[in-house]
């Protein structure tokens, strides 16, 4: 009984998440969702991807949706799009409450590459990140940045991936990092 009434209230969310979408739109958005027909998920979402950053504002609204299934389809179909402007909506992810979404924010950072870099850093900078955030920025500068790059950067990344260091090095090696890189050299 408490499974139908959860499914009853997931279809409502989504439905209402979904309710000034175009309607081939939600229902592809729809189908995408589909967790018993694996056949029908993979075809909505490639259909979806193929759409591209025609329908990239709609989905970056989704990712603030209190539903967890209809928030990490979105940022799924984000990262595989992968549009330099929803960087900042995927920097947002790496510090949602659901690791496998901010695990998708990650690899659509990394699958944008090296743009996404500059924003990360100056969200650390700013003091925006949590510790949650600063390990997937770790993760995200140790697959984007070149091997030279990352050499320059050890204090940065030692202090992303330290829980002691949040709060205190990170933003200012964050800041030193974003000298380092895009003002002496232009390398980005």
């Amino acid at each position: 009984m408490i499974f139908q009434i959860m499914k009853k209230i997931d279809k409502t969310e989504i439905d209402n998440a979904l309710n000034d979408f175009p309607g081939n739109l939600a229902k592809l958005i729809k189908g995408s969702l589909d967790t018993k027909n694996s056949g029908k998920k993979l075809a909505a979402r490639s259909t979806l991807v193929r759409m591209g950053k025609t329908i990239i504002p709609q989905l970056h609204r989704l990712l603030d949706s209190e539903n967890g299934l209809l928030r990490m389809e979105a940022a799924k179909i984000v990262e595989l799009i992968a549009d330099r402007k929803s960087i900042p909506f995927l920097i947002n992810l790496l510090d949602d409450k659901e690791f496998e979404i901010r695990w998708i924010a990650a690899e659509g950072l990394i699958k944008i590459g090296r743009h996404s870099i500059l924003p990360l850093l100056k969200s650390v900078r700013d003091g925006k990140s949590s510790f949650i955030l600063n390990k997937g920025a770790h993760h995200i500068l140790l697959s984007i940045l070149k091997e030279d790059e990352k050499n320059k950067l050890t204090k940065l990344l030692l202090s992303l991936d330290d829980a002691q260091e949040l709060g205190e090095t990170a933003p200012v090696e964050a800041s030193e990092a974003i000298k380092t890189i895009f003002r002496r050299n232009n390398t980005i």
